[in-house]
């Protein structure tokens, strides 16, 4: 059977037993009109979907690459805490301390976030993908690959840029032409948008795709 866990005012949490080598938590929260959320992940596949109302909700999965003991045990370790901090919602999966046992795991978030609220991410490595928000956005990955689809009508300016690798960056006219780091990184900004919404999108390394429709 799931647990409950309060977490003060800012949410719920359940998670399940390990069972043949897999693992869901789940969190959820709802949104006071001036909060932002702020999520720190640091291995795996992370979707972020825009949605209407005031309530954040997250699915974690964690999968054993090899299903062996040890793998049963790094994943009864996964956390997923949702909690309040200065005017935000935080949502932390699992510690750095941690990532020694990821080679052995297969980790996939779900997250649905009030699209209107602002929003920043801070991942380690891995595929990360942010669809239909309209707020503010703020997207810093290390090593991986960092992709975002929103409605031109909300935002204002997005930036785009790659330590080492490429980017890509349309909007309603076309794509903007990037500018090259010393050869191995690259850059793209746009700032003729009519919303409201400002988009930074940061990868070390990898590529960095951010593409805007009518």
């Amino acid at each position: 059977m799931s647990r409950f866990i309060a977490l003060g005012i800012a949410g719920l949490l359940s998670a399940g037993p390990v069972v043949a080598g897999e693992r869901v938590l789940e969190g959820r929260a709802t949104l006071s009109p001036d909060q932002e959320v702020r999520i720190d992940f640091p291995v795996g596949e992370l979707t972020i979907e825009g949605v209407s109302g005031a309530e954040l909700s997250i699915e974690v999965t964690g999968r054993c690459k090899r299903h062996t003991e040890s793998c049963d045990e790094h994943l009864d370790e996964v956390e997923l805490e949702v909690r309040e901090r200065r005017g935000s919602v935080v949502v932390e999966v699992a510690p750095y301390s941690k990532w020694r046992w990821w080679d052995s795991l297969e980790i996939e978030a779900w997250v649905r976030h009030p699209a209107d609220r602002p929003l920043a991410v801070d991942m380690g490595v891995g595929e990360l993908t942010v669809k239909g928000t309209q707020g503010d956005l703020e997207l810093d990955l290390g090593v991986g690959e960092a992709s975002v689809e929103l409605a031109a009508r909300f935002v204002r300016s997005v930036h785009v840029d790659a330590g080492i690798g490429d980017t890509e960056l349309l909007v309603p006219d076309g794509w903007v032409d990037g500018e090259r780091s010393f050869l191995i990184g690259s850059e793209a900004s746009w700032r003729d948008g009519t919303g409201a919404a400002r988009i930074y999108v940061d990868v070390g390394v990898g590529e960095a795709v951010v593409r805007l429709d009518d």
